[in-house]
């Protein structure tokens, strides 16, 4: 049954302006890079390089690393063969990630400040009062690292962006954190760090909800806001809290804008839109060429199939305050299912819905004005990532079912935008996992929003996935070996895939990089180096160790065989966590949220009043 009836034009898109002024600016952005490699855009007269944040930074032969046990270390890694411990520095709190800045790093910790005001040496969760902190480190002198500067941030990073000499930081209170409001806001701070050893809070807007106390929110990760960047624009986007009565029949994702043109931090509150469901990876926004694209689906975040099928809008962007809705449609799906993954490429987006079986669906924007749904293709499991390279695109997926291993390195064929084809499918990882958030929770390194950081694919066609295998309940050992788990390699030539060696790596594997003749991998715990001479041989030539993984008590459980049941969380696996009390990486707040929902009581609608606060 066609499910475009569902909903209608006039739900799908509203628009409301913040009460903040807002500066001019032009109707062409060029957008955010997909990597963490720096991109130069222009705005007007001046150029502007936006920078993703990463746990590892490298500079010519110095790689610094970024472990969730607190540390960063700096590691020579010039030599084959060889790698030096140069220099290490603990950080307060769990490291978030970080900038390199000329002989400095700007580094973004959680729960790095006690429930006092003083900064913690332990992880302070933002429940029990903790609050972020931005640390700059000096690392002029490789073997002495030492912290120079840092400035408080309200509640927990989200995520961030350098633009220019600008840090924008996106952090959610929960009224509990430290310093933080009364009630819940989302929040964007600026810090100017042209010079970062003399980094200064520029200005702080927040965007606060007056919804009653006495209700809480059911989304699995309600804090988490993503966010798309341009020269000149901020989008910020999550969900909407609405009235229990309205599920199902009001819009359900927002997406804040800011106008970041002034060069110095100062920011512009601009439109608020309001679109059919809820914002939960920035993979669903984009903007090129003065258009603004979004999709989403009703019911996402807060349900496992979505209450509806899900909508493609457009806004033409005169300015940061000013969108006009400019086209619109309804996908048609073959049943009820929830979108799953969305990556835009120029006139083209790709949409991944899901049950049982993943149609990925090629979306025509040549004509914004007129969104088409063209092709489609149905495969098992469904794709976590994916990544366009001209008429291909190579991705990341998960299939539960798959014998061969529950994750999966996939490559197709769109050069037909009306009739997509999968070239060929590389599985690897653990097999027999029964449930798709477990797969998502135990092995999948990052979240959606930075999952491009770790699965990379070289331009001499090698394909890198960290991953962590879970833990027998029955294993023994340090509790952090992770047998099974590692670095996978996957050859892409032409349109074939070819599954390579696995590389052994303990702790949590997150990264991995080129480096001359050698591989470089990073976990928690270890560097590592393996020759690239064999693809089919783990030569490991060198190995660091730069922090202790422990056993997390409280780490996820994946029945050994047969259904998820909670009388069977002491007899699957666990998954490794850097210290004690941290949380493992890898959730997706879709997936998560489908265990929270049963928990959590439903919140009222709420007007958002938006604070400014300048420095």
């Amino acid at each position: 049954m066609r499910l475009s009836s569902l909903v209608s034009f006039s739900a799908s898109v509203a628009l409301a302006i913040g009460c903040a002024g807002v500066k001019s600016s032009g109707s062409s952005s060029a957008g955010e890079p997909s990597t963490t490699t720096s991109t130069t855009t222009t705005s007007g007269d001046a150029q502007r390089a936006i920078a993703e944040a990463d746990i590892i930074q490298i500079d010519g032969g110095l790689l610094y690393a970024m472990s969730k046990m607190g540390t960063v270390s700096l590691v020579d890694v010039s030599t084959p063969g060889r790698l030096v411990l140069l220099g290490q520095t603990t950080l307060p709190g769990q490291p978030f990630e970080m900038y390199l800045r000329g002989s400095s790093l700007v580094a973004m910790s959680n729960g790095a400040i006690a429930t006092d005001g003083n900064v913690s040496t332990t992880y302070q969760a933002p429940d029990s009062g903790g609050g972020a902190l931005v640390i700059v480190v000096d690392v002029s002198n490789p073997a002495l690292p030492h912290q120079v500067a840092s400035r408080q941030a309200p509640g927990e990073i989200a995520d961030s962006r350098v633009v220019g000499d600008v840090l924008y930081l996106a952090t959610y209170e929960n009224a509990a954190c430290y310093g933080c409001g009364a009630a819940p806001r989302t929040l964007v701070t600026t810090f100017n760090i042209a010079t970062p050893t003399a980094i200064t809070e520029v200005e702080q807007v927040s965007f606060q909800s007056n919804a009653p106390d006495g209700y809480n929110l059911p989304w699995g990760s309600n804090w988490k806001r993503s966010i798309f960047v341009t020269a000149e624009r901020l989008y910020i986007a999550g969900h909407a809290d609405i009235d229990p009565n309205d599920f199902g029949t009001t819009n359900e994702g927002i997406i804040d804008v800011l106008d970041i043109t002034d060069p110095t931090g100062r920011l512009g509150t601009g439109a608020r839109l309001s679109v059919a469901g809820a914002i939960l990876s920035r993979w669903q926004m984009d903007e090129r060429n003065g258009v603004f694209r979004v999709i989403s689906q009703v019911g996402a975040g807060r349900t496992g199939n979505g209450l509806a099928a899900p909508a493609i809008d457009t806004f033409q962007v005169a300015n940061a305050q000013s969108f006009t809705p400019l086209g619109h449609t309804t996908m048609q799906l073959p049943s009820q299912e929830g979108l799953r993954t969305v990556r835009f490429d120029e006139t083209r987006a790709y949409a991944i819905t899901y049950n049982q079986t993943d149609p990925m669906f090629v979306i025509d924007l040549a004509d914004p004005a007129h969104p088409k749904q063209r092709g489609a293709l149905f495969m098992p499991g469904f794709m976590y990532y994916l990544e366009p390279h001209g008429d291909r695109v190579i991705g990341l997926g998960i299939d539960r079912t798959d014998p061969n291993g529950s994750l999966n390195v996939s490559l197709f064929d769109v050069s037909n935008a009306d009739a997509p084809t999968m070239l060929a499918r590389a599985a690897f990882a653990t097999a027999g996992i029964t449930e798709d958030y477990e797969i998502l929770n135990s092995e999948i390194s990052e979240d959606q929003d930075r999952i491009q950081k770790a699965f990379r694919v070289f331009s001499d066609g090698l394909v890198v996935v960290p991953f962590s295998a879970p833990r027998p309940y029955y294993a023994t050992g340090s509790g952090c070996d992770n047998t099974g788990g590692g670095v996978q390699l996957v050859s892409w030539t032409g349109d074939t895939l070819a599954k390579r060696t696995l590389l052994p790596l303990p702790g949590n594997p997150r990264r991995a990089f080129e480096n001359g003749t050698e591989l470089v991998t990073i976990s928690d715990s270890n560097v590592r180096a393996f020759s690239l001479a064999d693809l089919q041989v783990a030569h490991q030539t060198a190995d660091l160790l730069i922090g202790t993984c422990t056993a997390s008590e409280d780490g996820t459980a994946v029945p050994a065989g047969g259904n998820y049941s909670p009388n069977y969380q002491t007899e699957g696996y666990r998954a490794c966590s850097a210290a004690p009390g941290s949380r493992a990486g890898g959730g997706w707040s879709l997936l998560i949220a489908l265990l929270a929902i049963a928990f959590a009581r439903t919140p009222r609608a709420h007007h958002v009043r938006v604070d400014k606060r300048r420095k």
